[in-house]
């Protein structure tokens, strides 16, 4: 077939695509520990989406099944005495829906011209929905292919890979195969990922009181909301603080916020701009940025120790030029540094967590020790947090798997022939052969876990067909 017959075909299935995904997109596939049990092991709103995969897949005449321990459906095709597997490792989990959307709510999924909003649109249920749509495109065609087919669907992606871990424990790891949570053109290449969390006390004793900071839910999401909690001394003039922060607010264009005072307590909100944490130069860390404001005051003690190491020491440090840790690999690229989550409390157990996305070359070792090095006054214990596949991944750039999937790409868009590498981390990286593959276009914005997250409809189809040949060739 050519270029434009796969397209073709794609485009038939269009109107079915978009009514699975409308319908994919309205559950809220978000862990939620509170109705976790044994049968879901993620909550009922990842019970539900794994289920409506399994429901789908059955509708269409697949093989379907759950497995390890119920956090995976997979679905197959294709012969069950292959020696080899050929895997496409989805999620179906999203991060939460998060404050500031507009267009429409994060799980009411909704069309305006050539958008198509919801949480978890861009990461990853479009791209996901595409890949099963391919397998469908060849298998509706009568494809007969030598190796097996499996469309892996896991639970766990955007917290600890607990699904991957199990799956690859009790079932095994495919041959080969791709990941569409990534990027086109082929991506052999994903950096290491590492979780810092810094734990302390959180004193503030003198005039000046910091009863609580907190920015971020996601180690992997740039803070885009920040909080202060502050009293102030008696002999200091409330309005000229607030007129103070005010002017702070004006003097950065690009953040916004607001001052409040309340029964002896101001309340500072900051709005920066939320990102992926794997890019956290296209944010802007609303932590950091309240914490570089309030380090101007006398806070004492901890307090201090805290707002100097996230307003100094680590506002904006995204190469980590701050703590000795500019790192640059010619393959892979630069280290980067994200301040995830932020809490502060008076008093009490208070914890700073970083996320650093390396390249290979640099250990996980030398980025600890550079943490320590500059964590100033703040009397704090640092723990790595232990993570499945966190490891720099790296496929050979002359692999069947990139070479054939790069051109394929390049065919259907009409451009060069080429890789990329990604500082996010794909399932693909569980996988020796394992590389990602679409459905982020260059030319498109990188909106996943943003507010009001969105995929343009036309890209569904072009993707499925992408993946479609791409399938096919790796397999016939």
């Amino acid at each position: 077939m050519t270029v434009e017959q796969w397209q073709q075909k794609a485009q038939t299935y269009k109107s079915e695509l978009l009514s699975d995904l409308l319908q994919f997109l309205a559950i809220p596939s978000v862990l939620d520990k509170t109705t976790a049990n044994l049968q879901k092991p993620f909550g009922d709103g990842i019970e539900t989406a794994l289920q409506f995969l399994v429901d789908i897949g059955r509708r269409d005449g697949f093989k379907v099944e759950r497995v390890a321990d119920n956090m995976v459906v997979v679905i197959d095709y294709g012969p069950d005495d292959a020696t080899e597997t050929f895997g496409v490792l989805s999620h179906v989990d999203v991060v939460p829906g998060g404050d500031a959307w507009s267009i429409t709510l994060p799980f009411s999924p909704k069309i305006i011209g050539n958008r198509l909003y919801g949480r978890g649109s861009h990461d990853m249920k479009a791209d996901l929905i595409a890949s099963y749509y391919a397998l469908k495109q060849l298998k509706d065609a009568g494809f007969q292919p030598r190796k097996k087919i499996r469309l892996i669907f896991g639970s766990d992606e955007e917290s600890d890979w607990r699904d991957m871990k199990a799956y690859l424990e009790q079932v095994g790891e495919p041959t080969l195969g791709f990941s569409p949570d990534g990027a086109f053109p082929v991506v052999p290449g994903e950096k290491g990922v590492l979780t810092l969390s810094i734990q302390f006390q959180g004193t503030s004793l003198g005039d000046w009181k910091l009863h609580q900071f907190r920015a971020g839910e996601r180690d992997n999401v740039v803070p885009g909301t920040a909080t202060a909690d502050v009293e102030l001394p008696n002999d200091v003039d409330i309005n000229g603080f607030l007129a103070a922060y005010e002017q702070y607010l004006k003097n950065t264009p690009m953040i916004s916020g607001i001052g409040q005072y309340d029964d002896g307590h101001i309340m500072l909100t900051l709005y920066g701009k939320s990102a992926h944490g794997a890019y956290p130069e296209d944010g802007l860390n609303a932590g950091t940025y309240l914490a570089r404001f309030l380090l101007d005051y006398h806070f004492d003690q901890q307090a201090h120790a805290f707002l100097e190491f996230l307003g100094s020491t680590n506002h904006k440090n995204v190469f980590g030029e701050k703590i000795g840790l500019v790192y640059h690999d010619d393959i892979m690229g630069d280290l980067t540094v994200n301040v995830g989550k932020i809490l502060f409390k008076a008093n009490t157990n208070s914890e700073i967590r970083i996320n650093f996305r390396y390249p290979i070359g640099i250990t996980e070792t030398a980025i600890l020790t550079q943490v320590q090095r500059h964590m100033g006054d703040l009397d704090a214990k640092i723990f790595k947090q232990e993570a499945f596949g966190t490891q720099p991944h790296m496929v050979d750039l002359n692999d069947p798997i990139v070479t054939t999937l790069a051109d394929i790409y390049a065919q259907h868009t009409h451009t060069q022939k080429t890789y990329k590498i990604s500082n996010g981390g794909s399932y693909a990286r569980l996988l020796k052969r394992g590389v990602a593959f679409g459905g982020q276009f260059p030319d498109v914005p990188v909106m996943s876990h943003q507010p009001n997250e969105y995929v343009l409809v036309d890209n569904i189809p072009k993707t499925q067909a992408i993946f479609a040949q791409g399938i096919y060739e790796m397999t016939r």
